[in-house]
């Protein structure tokens, strides 16, 4: 599949959109601080979010195209994990670093419904790390996966986790918080000494074409939905401005205060739920976002 960005496009985004500068020095000089940077400010200001999806009429409401996924980040509009990790893979290549798709199980039950990206060799010949700027959580900067058994516990705003290392299978556990959190926890999860299995991976690149089917599943409407995934369900928009959670999940607003806590709000009306999408996604078009509120049908308790 053709490059969906060049070299030239590439820099204009970042200097355009993500507002970074010497980006030619940098690349020169330090291209893991540039990475960092990028999948920082892209998490500041690009958000993951359903709405674009959801909108969508039945018969047309397939995967986003190159051409849409390209317009939706220069627009700033965001998108599904699929969306925001395309996009960030193909950026990350046009500006010379060798990254490559990774295929990842959010449900734990072999789906494989969620895409991230790995680069390899950015320190070191052979090294690799784990990108994610498609997730409902915050990732401020590339995680090194050459750890032997167990990554360093990091802390990033509201969220602490870490990475285990069984044989060729990586997992992701977050520490539970039950207060501090935009998804409940289920029955069905792994918790355990207080730590939550959120997510397993693998090492293996993965090629565009292998998403797509799994990605089908998840996000094309579905009648009944698929038990489990709530993708098309409910209404979502994440970002993470000045490094702090910003979201709108069904009628709820969520923001982090400055102790790094999550607040809560309820959505009491439609009008209110559109001008919150108003006030804090003004990216995202208003009739889109009121053909998606019309749609899931909310009840909204005053």
């Amino acid at each position: 599949m053709a490059m969906m960005l060049s070299h030239e496009e590439a820099v204009r985004f970042l200097t355009d959109v993500l507002k970074i500068d010497s980006i030619p020095d940098k690349l020169t000089n330090d291209k893991a601080a540039l990475l960092n940077e990028t999948i920082n400010l892209f998490q500041q200001k690009i958000p993951k979010q359903y709405i674009t999806i959801i909108f969508r009429k039945y018969e047309d409401q397939l995967l986003s195209t190159m051409e849409d996924i390209k317009a939706q980040m220069l627009s700033t509009h965001g998108g599904i994990c699929y969306d925001n990790n395309v996009f960030m893979k193909h950026l990350l290549e046009a500006l010379g670093f060798e990254a490559s798709f990774n295929a990842c199980d959010i449900g734990l039950a072999g789906l494989q419904d969620h895409v991230s990206v790995l680069v390899k060799s950015l320190v070191k010949p052979g090294d690799m790390y784990y990108i994610d700027v498609g997730s409902s959580n915050p990732f401020f900067q590339a995680i090194p996966l050459d750890f032997n058994k167990e990554s360093p516990v990091y802390k990033c705003g509201f969220q602490v986790y870490k990475f285990v290392k069984e044989g060729k299978e990586f997992s992701w556990w977050q520490k539970v918080n039950r207060s501090n959190s935009i998804l409940p926890l289920n029955a069905e999860d792994i918790i355990i000494d207080g730590w939550k299995k959120y997510m397993t991976f693998t090492l293996e690149p993965r090629e565009i074409e292998y998403f797509r089917d799994h990605m089908i599943k998840h996000f094309v409407t579905q009648n009944p939905p698929m038990p489990g995934h709530t993708f098309l369900q409910v209404m979502l928009a994440v970002v993470f401005p000045g490094q702090k959670l910003l979201a709108i999940r069904g009628t709820s607003l969520f923001h982090e205060n400055d102790e790094g806590k999550i607040e809560k709000t309820k959505i009491t009306s439609k009008e209110e739920l559109v001008g919150l999408y108003g006030k804090y996604f003004p990216q995202l078009p208003g009739d889109l976002v009121t053909i998606a509120v019309d749609k899931m049908k909310y009840n909204f308790e005053k």
